[in-house]
């Protein structure tokens, strides 16, 4: 009896500990893909020996996620989510030499979204979110999942590219005036572990991210919609060994100041999408990058650049008036974002003096150009894109895409601005490339996509692509034993992908 009465006492003291579920959804997805991809490294070279990158690439992966929404009291709600990414028996491979040896083997499963929503949080309009979740505004051009060609997970120096593990720790607060939406959000870019740590000083060693984003949807005939924003990212002081602070010797803590210029980027901007007529979605967007460019000297002095860059973008699609059982479409969009005749180089290492301002773009978050090589190999900085593309419906639930892109810097290429390429299989690392001094071209890309609804769950997918490099890329060049550096580069993606 006397066990009993404990373990109902224990019932009602953890009782309160649960809330009650009102409704449950479970959902999630799994992607299975065969990845060919040769010359991603466009034949680099650069000194006397060729550099690693991926010359050939042929592996299966597959990309799991669970999710589970849950539905508490009034207006209360969560959600988690869960995601593996795994090349196909690629748990039971040895780790790589060289950069590539740190790649995470595919066991882990990761959390992917974990968080709290409060509608109509102190007052009606108001919606609070609370945890990791995903933050994406507008088609991606500063605030788009993060930067799928540096992203960290499993398929970190694999194919990092092609990661779904994009979401952010912090917050998201949702004011909802009809038509009038206010977006206030914050959240975590990175933090260190002598942060973590509290370690003397280290509060700056941290890089967040605030912004807000205002969406009003105009009641007008052409669906009109208007969007204003302003984002920063405000990175802190890095330390290291052997330096001191305000004059305090910190040498042996493994602290100390190596820029005490904040990397800071302010990002006003501005998007509107309107209908002008039927089948025809016509939007344009500007942003401004403001804020300071630290720079740090082999000499160790410091000084900082006022940031001075911006982007533009127009896109336009058009379902044409014709064929309607075949739904043809052709689309169009031009992207600038600038760039910097001294990127890498301000001024001498001995008297630095440096530009006034510093004119590349930084990438932020984007989202775009996802599953194309040069997204992949580009840094979205320094660049003029002009893409032109079509799509028709051949056969019922069949969609036949074809586009073709060409791309070439804002700024020429030098010994102050060299060029240099991501690898999807080398981490946040650059490839240095030989290149041709004065050269803008960087190349054509030609995309090929087809994708088949087996069933409204179901969808099978082939994307061809081919890259062909430009006038930027040196070509054989006799300093490097004959080797060329101007190959093309090629993938095919074929996936199937089921919703559930």
């Amino acid at each position: 009896m006397k066990k009993l009465l404990v373990a109902a006492l224990m019932v009602v003291l953890a009782s309160p500990a649960f809330a009650a579920i009102q409704n449950v959804k479970v959902s999630g997805d799994i992607t299975s893909t065969y990845v060919d991809r040769n010359d991603f490294d466009l034949g680099s070279v650069s000194g006397t020996a060729q550099d690693e990158g991926l010359k050939s690439q042929s592996i299966f992966l597959t990309q799991t996620r669970l999710r589970v929404d849950a539905d508490l009291s009034d207006n209360v709600s969560t959600t988690v989510g869960l995601i593996n990414e795994r090349v196909w028996n690629g748990e039971n491979a040895s780790n790589p030499s060289g950069s590539n040896a740190n790649y995470a083997n595919d066991t882990n499963v990761q959390l992917y979204l974990a968080s709290v929503t409060m509608r109509e949080f102190l007052y009606s309009p108001l919606s609070l979110t609370v945890g990791r979740q995903i933050f994406t505004y507008g088609n991606g051009l500063v605030i788009g999942n993060g930067l799928p060609n540096q992203a960290t997970g499993n398929l970190q120096f694999i194919a990092q590219d092609l990661t779904m593990r994009t979401s952010e720790d912090g917050v998201r607060a949702v004011l909802d005036y009809k038509p009038l939406t206010i977006d206030l959000i914050y959240f975590k870019n990175a933090v260190n572990n002598n942060a973590i740590s509290g370690f003397y000083g280290s509060y700056n060693d941290n890089s967040d991210v605030y912004g807000i984003n205002a969406n009003y949807q105009l009641s007008d005939p052409m669906n009109t919609v208007a969007e204003a924003y302003f984002f920063s990212r405000l990175n802190g002081n890095v330390y290291t060994a052997g330096n001191s602070i305000t004059g305090t010797n910190l040498t042996g803590t493994g602290l100390g100041p190596v820029s005490n210029k904040a990397d800071d980027t302010y990002v006003p901007g501005l998007r509107a999408s309107t209908n002008p007529v039927k089948g025809l979605n016509v939007q344009g967007e500007f942003a401004w990058e403001l804020g300071q460019h630290p720079v740090v000297y082999a000499t160790g002095a410091q000084q900082a650049q006022h940031r001075d860059a911006m982007a533009a973008q127009f896109m336009a699609s058009y379902a044409l008036p014709v064929l309607d059982k075949y739904k043809p479409t052709v689309n169009g969009s031009y992207t600038y974002v600038s760039g910097d005749k001294n990127s890498y180089y301000s001024g001498s290492t001995t008297n630095p003096n440096p530009q006034k301002s510093y004119s590349a773009w930084d990438p932020m978050f984007e989202g775009q150009g996802a599953g194309t090589i040069w997204n992949t190999l580009f840094p979205l900085t320094n660049m003029n894109i002009l893409s032109a593309g079509a799509s028709v419906n051949p056969l019922e639930d069949v969609t036949l895409a074809a586009t073709w892109s060409d791309l070439w810097a804002a700024e020429s290429f030098s010994a102050n601005n060299p060029l240099a390429i991501y690898q999807p299989n080398d981490g946040a690392n650059f490839l240095p490339v030989d290149y041709k001094a004065g050269a803008r071209g960087l190349g054509n890309e030609f995309d090929v996509n087809l994708t088949y609804n087996y069933t409204e769950d179901v969808t099978f997918g082939v994307n061809v692509g081919w890259f062909v490099t430009g006038s930027a890329f040196e070509g054989v060049t006799t300093s490097n034993n004959g080797l060329s550096n101007k190959s093309n580069a090629s993938q095919a993606l074929a996936d199937v992908a089921v919703k559930f």
